[in-house]
């Protein structure tokens, strides 16, 4: 038969693929892949034989070299009689097929193994940290989620005997004689070994997922893990014994070891791990410093300045609030400092931090009033406006010294989109932003709309208050403000504005979020999806000779820092008022515990989808007027009938859907991460509908769409996207060279359309 050649780095069949032929590899190698592994095929082993007994690959299956295969086409019913009347070709196909379930049965072994010593270290350490908490009386840390997790159990296992019914079947089909009168067995066996391989494929998958989840409790992508737990403890420790005792040594080796058996997991491979790993790595290093510093004696960075001692007398004097405000707000903050454990969900501690946080926002608001014309604010009440700091003891003496050594020098940028929520304030009331829109979507002239026709106020006031450059700052201060300050935060149960020492997860010089970081994040994603912040808008220049023109704009959001030490971000409005040339509002915490970048990720992709809202209005979900948003969402509406998609890429909508809460938008956001952070580099995550949607409405960069071309996946996609792009770009030449032919400059606008075209 013919010998087709297949270049190194091709795929030969996808995941999910229907089968029309198989391939016996005659030279080379081929690399089959699935979520729950790899393992290679060598020349004699047939390639498509997982998943023959429904028609559909099972695997991925890409060429490792350049491989020489031969075709044997198969029709979802029968193979090619001259495969089963060839007794040398039937022979391969067995072997083969022995071989590759023993080894997906050596992968099934492993994992089985691997799963349960997991599970045992994760509950072990835990236990360990336990122990070292109660030893050294600090804080014992609940790590979220772990009551959930118990020992592997898969719903329906393998049968006992399956292993050793194949060692035996092996062995005597050595005695076997081909049957050329017959080749029922040998059909039926291929058909049936095929069953049992998708079947053990499947369980290594979902071993391979409980593996995941399992590690993403030593380090996960968001929210508190183990290694967090035990790299605080470190640091009290430290604080408490020096840099040279043993529980520092032992604390030491167990984080390391524990990154280490991650590595050997397989999950250093994942960006946000490495991201951990090296934050952990710099702060072990900040620890040992400040240990060193210790020693020498140099205690200036953590003496507190002697103009912070008592500085919730000083707010209080400085926000002239009445004496029973002033007297509340005094003793909840004594009795809250007396508490231990001041995430506590008893019903009194609860009930206090609730005291606290309308005491916190009364005073706010009073201190921020008396701020309005004051040129010489003092450094405490600057405190209190940007971190929401009250109290030294509170704080911790080291972190109040260092919000003191920072408060004039704060690392924002109004200039450039980055303001603390001071700054912002400010330039809503000098006139320089708009109000923002409150929790029910309403504009500062909607809102004072809507309290005229509930009879709040007069005509004559709405007009007054729509240029009152007073009510404009209240309205945000009491409207948008407190709600912003809590979603950042985002531990919403245990929510409290005052900036409190149990809050400091991380040093506090790790976590603060500069202009630089939010534009280093911002450019790491205009990198990947150039497109992310450009608008289309329209451009007029008669006397120019453009009469009308569509063309593309990009405007960078603004990003508002809230005063805690939160792990959320939020994508507040996407334009301001109803101009769509406007800055997007993002908020975070100033002090983010989380990946930064990550967070910005997600919020782009969040103001991709409520972009696209905006511009299509009513239609956004009509999928006759094509959109991301409507084709995104007739994709998820509809995927359960969708022929592209195979079972495997179903489930897993299905199963994201549920963690998306069956929110479209969610889903979408998720789908958004994986496209930037995993797909522009080249390792393909998605499904072939979802990577199409993506492709066409958020490309990436020339040189990375270039990149992907030689990706077989992405080559018909990209091949459509470049007709659509050479489409415009024509149109827009003939534009400029009309121009040129009657003598007239090419305005810069429509330069900097062609420029957006090739990017």
């Amino acid at each position: 038969m013919e010998i087709k050649e297949i270049p190194q780095g091709q795929i030969i069949m996808e995941s999910g693929q229907k089968i029309e032929t198989l391939y016996l590899i005659v030279k080379g190698t081929v690399r089959a892949s699935y979520s729950g592994g790899k393992y290679i095929l060598n020349s004699g082993d047939v390639v498509g034989l997982c998943g023959l007994d429904q028609g559909t690959a099972i695997l991925e299956y890409s060429a490792e070299e350049e491989v020489s295969v031969i075709e044997y086409p198969y029709d979802g019913v029968k193979l090619a009689d001259s495969l089963l009347n060839n007794f040398e070709g039937v022979k391969y196909f067995v072997i083969s097929h022995f071989r590759q379930i023993y080894e997906l049965f050596r992968l099934y072994k492993r994992l089985q193994s691997e799963c349960g010593n997991l599970y045992e270290y994760l509950v072990g350490s835990y236990r360990e940290y336990a122990a070292l908490c109660e030893k050294y009386n600090a804080f014992q840390e609940e790590l979220p989620g772990l009551g959930d997790i118990s020992p592997l159990s898969l719903e329906k296992d393998i049968p006992d005997w399956m292993i050793g019914y194949y060692v035996t079947l092996k062995k005597t089909l050595k005695a076997w004689e081909f049957d050329k009168e017959s080749n029922d067995f040998a059909y039926g066996f291929l058909l049936r070994t095929s069953e049992d391989m998708r079947a053990v494929a499947g369980l290594c998958s979902q071993m391979q997922t409980y593996k995941q989840k399992i590690c993403s409790y030593f380090v996960a992508e968001k929210g508190t893990d183990l290694l967090e737990l035990f790299v605080s403890l470190y640091g009290k420790v430290v604080a408490k014994d020096g840099a040279d005792g043993e529980s520092v040594t032992v604390l030491e080796k167990k984080l390391r070891d524990m990154l280490k058996i991650l590595e050997n997991q397989g999950y250093g491979q994942y960006s946000f791990y490495q991201s951990r790993k090296h934050a952990f790595e710099n702060r072990m290093s900040a620890i040992s410093q400040m240990c060193a510093g210790s020693a020498d004696g140099d205690q200036s960075d953590a003496q507190a300045p002697e103009e912070l001692a008592g500085s919730l007398h000083k707010i209080l004097a400085y926000a002239k609030c009445d004496n029973d405000l002033s007297a509340a707000f005094m003793e909840h903050i004594q009795r809250y400092k007396q508490i231990t454990n001041k995430n506590g969900t008893e019903e009194d501690i609860r009930s206090l931090r609730q005291k606290l946080t309308k005491e916190f926002y009364q005073v706010y608001n009073e201190a921020f009033k008396n701020s309005l014309e004051d040129t010489n604010i003092p450094m405490v009440v600057r405190m209190f406006f940007n971190f929401g700091y009250v109290d030294e003891e509170l704080a911790g003496e080291k972190n109040a010294a260092y919000l003191a050594r920072i408060i004039n020098l704060l690392p924002t940028d109004p200039g450039k989109g980055v303001y603390s929520i001071y700054e912002w304030l400010m330039a809503v009331y000098r006139g320089e932003k708009e109000p923002s829109r409150n929790e029910f979507d309403l504009d500062y002239a909607a809102y004072l709309v809507e309290q005229r026709k509930t009879g709040n106020i007069t005509q004559k006031e709405e007009k007054e208050l729509l240029t009152d450059k007073r009510a404009r700052v209240i309205y945000e201060l009491e409207n948008v403000f407190p709600m912003v300050n809590k979603m950042t935060f985002g531990r919403i149960s245990t929510f409290c504005p005052i900036f409190s020492e149990h809050n400091v997860m991380k040093p506090l010089d790790t976590i603060l979020v500069s202009a630089d970081k939010i534009r280093s994040a911002l450019e790491n994603i205009r990198s990947k999806d150039f497109g992310a912040y450009y608008r289309e808008t329209l451009f007029t220049a008669p006397e120019q000779g453009v009469t009308k023109e569509f063309v593309n704009v990009e405007i960078l959001p603004d990003f508002i820092l809230t005063p805690n030490i939160g792990v959320r971000g939020v994508m507040w409005q996407e334009i301001e008022g109803k101009r769509r040339t406007t800055p997007a509002r993002m908020m975070s915490s100033i002090f983010q515990l989380e990946d930064l970048s990550a967070i910005i990720i997600r919020l782009t992709g969040e103001f991709r989808w409520e972009m696209c809202k905006r511009v299509q209005g009513a239609r956004w979900n009509d999928v006759s007027e094509r959109s991301l948003t409507s084709e995104y969402f007739d994709y998820i509406q509809f995927y359960r009938k969708n022929q592209e998609l195979s079972t495997d890429a179903k489930e897993k909508i299905k199963t994201d859907m549920g963690r998306a809460k069956n929110s479209f938008k969610e889903m979408f956001i998720m789908d958004y991460m994986v496209w930037v952070l995993f797909e522009s580099n080249g390792s393909p995550r998605m499904n072939k509908v979802a990577r199409s949607i993506l492709y066409s409405y958020c490309p990436f960069t020339a040189q990375i769409r270039e990149k992907l071309k030689e990706n077989p996946m992405y080559r018909e996609i990209s091949e459509r996207y470049e007709i659509r792009m050479g489409q415009k770009r024509h149109r827009m030449e003939n534009i400029c060279q009309k121009l040129r032919s009657l003598g007239k400059p090419i305005p810069e606008e429509i330069e900097r359309e062609k420029q957006f075209l090739y990017m």
